[in-house]
């Protein structure tokens, strides 16, 4: 069997409401929490292809924010990196694929943090790659693009457009280590965004998920 952990961040109040329970005014009971909160996960977790019967919540490894704010914020981050790495990754893979794009000079630099300048590397190399495969796609229609240019390997680009686009979605997939269950996504709410919603009183949680595949 293969195992692949997957973080899905719970709103606690989403979770009561799905309930058709109001937040009570003493802490609920973490048996009858994780009871509701399974439920909530069945429902939200319904977008992946293999559904939750190939799931499993792994309760002792669930993370809240008020409780251990360090570890919540240091598995954020986790999850960017592995994510900041498959993007870069797959940008460069586009950029040796399409040297002439000109987008060459801009390889991304990873560091083993997984820090990346997304406005200063990621967008302006994915807009220049993208940019240049639109202009050859016009003149592919014209029949001019085997004069101007040389033809590139066309299946090798469009599996790696295709790994591209999947990163790039906001569908559950199984390269996502992510989910937002609120927001049915697997875009990672940037700090300031969580941070407003814990100074809100929202009880925010993460919650670790085993995806088990053939």
């Amino acid at each position: 069997m293969n195992y692949d952990l997957m973080w899905v961040l719970v709103r606690e109040g989403d979770v009561l409401a799905s309930a058709r329970t109001q937040a009570p005014r003493r802490v609920p009971i973490e048996a009858e929490w994780r009871a509701h909160c399974t439920d909530y996960l069945r429902t939200r977790l319904l977008c992946h292809a293999s559904g939750l019967a190939t799931t499993e919540v792994i309760w002792p490894l669930a993370c809240r924010a008020r409780d251990e704010p360090a570890a919540f914020w240091a598995i954020l981050q986790r999850v960017r990196t592995a994510f900041n790495h498959a993007l870069a990754s797959a940008l460069n893979r586009l950029c040796e694929l399409l040297p002439e794009a000109g987008a060459d000079q801009m390889e991304i630099p990873v560091g083993a943090d997984g820090d990346v300048d997304w406005q200063e590397a990621l967008f302006p190399m994915a807009a220049a790659l993208l940019t240049y495969l639109a202009d050859r796609m016009v003149e592919g229609a014209d029949h001019a693009d085997v004069a101007r240019h040389p033809p590139f390997p066309e299946d090798a680009v469009h599996d790696a457009l295709t790994e591209l686009a999947t990163l790039l979605s906001d569908r559950l997939t199984g390269q996502s280590p992510f989910f937002d269950a609120s927001a049915r996504s697997v875009h990672i709410p940037n700090d300031p965004t969580l941070k407003s919603a814990l100074a809100a009183g929202e009880q925010l949680v993460l919650v670790p998920v085993r995806r088990i595949g053939p």
